[in-house]
């Protein structure tokens, strides 16, 4: 990416440390740059399969691995609504990191009970509500705005599968509905071209072996090559990395990012 790139980026990110994972050099050097950036988080990540057993850490006083501790929330109980703010903690000091303020993101989770947006929500709900408070914000959707999110998956050889009959249905959820909700923002009532709407492959990092196959790989740039990469995915070091402990080692080691194009998924043939 060129480095006086200053176009605005829009970004989708389905859970805390997919951002990190994903595109967070990327995203930093588009940063520094200049270019505006506003930050849709869907998820506090609440059902992450370590919740129960940071609850129980809770429970029984072992604090020396839970991180952020107790009722987080105030609601009188330590449950998965905590963790879920414990992880948000973490995804708060992610965007610090990348010197994006909190006046720029967007929650919908609901580890505080005050989401703005049903939690089932669907992909044309997230796309409707992403349209109306970035028209709010003044956040420009044109003809040169950018959207980072995250494929759904990796297929076999280190491919990408985005959509279609190969899908796993094992796959969380809210990737699908973020990739999603990404090509419905890129219609014409957004003006945002579908050459600019980037989906990054987070699960690259869970395979060994070979480079993955993509079509674009992004290498971040600047003084410190990867370093402020390196920093975001570092902000996951408790959390994050229990949750997904090979793509946060694989992450953390390779300075290089994977993304397609949704244009390129189209010319594909590939169906959402």
């Amino acid at each position: 990416m060129e480095s006086n790139d200053v176009r605005p980026i829009l970004v989708i990110v389905p859970h805390p440390d997919d951002e990190a994972f994903g595109f967070s050099g990327t995203l930093g050097a588009a940063k520094a740059s200049g270019a505006p950036v506003r930050v849709f988080l869907l998820s506090d990540g609440e059902c992450a399969n370590i919740a129960e057993q940071w609850i129980q850490e809770q429970e029984q006083g072992d604090l020396t691995s839970a991180g952020m501790q107790g009722d987080l929330n105030n609601d009188g109980v330590v449950d998965q609504y905590d963790f879920g703010a414990a992880r948000r903690n973490e995804f708060k000091d992610s965007m610090k990191v990348l010197g994006i303020s909190k006046e720029d993101i967007v929650f919908l989770g609901n580890a505080y009970g005050d989401s703005p947006l049903d939690p089932f929500l669907s992909t044309t709900a997230l796309a409707e509500y992403i349209y109306r408070d970035s028209e709010q914000a003044g956040f420009p959707l044109g003809g040169s705005t950018r959207i980072f999110t995250v494929a759904p998956q990796l297929g076999d050889g280190n491919q990408a599968i985005f959509y279609g009959d190969t899908y796993d249905k094992q796959i969380p959820q809210l990737h699908n509905i973020a990739a999603s909700a990404a090509q419905l923002l890129s219609t014409d009532k957004s003006e945002i071209s579908p050459s600019n709407v980037y989906l990054f492959k987070v699960y690259a990092h869970s395979k060994r072996g070979s480079l993955p196959q993509a079509p674009i790989i992004f290498v971040p740039s600047g003084e410190d090559g990867g370093n402020m990469r390196r920093q975001v995915i570092k902000q996951y070091s408790n959390l994050g990395k229990q949750n997904a402990p090979h793509i946060y080692q694989g992450a953390l080691r390779s300075k290089y990012e994977y993304a397609a194009t949704l244009q390129q998924i189209l010319d594909a043939g590939l169906k959402f």
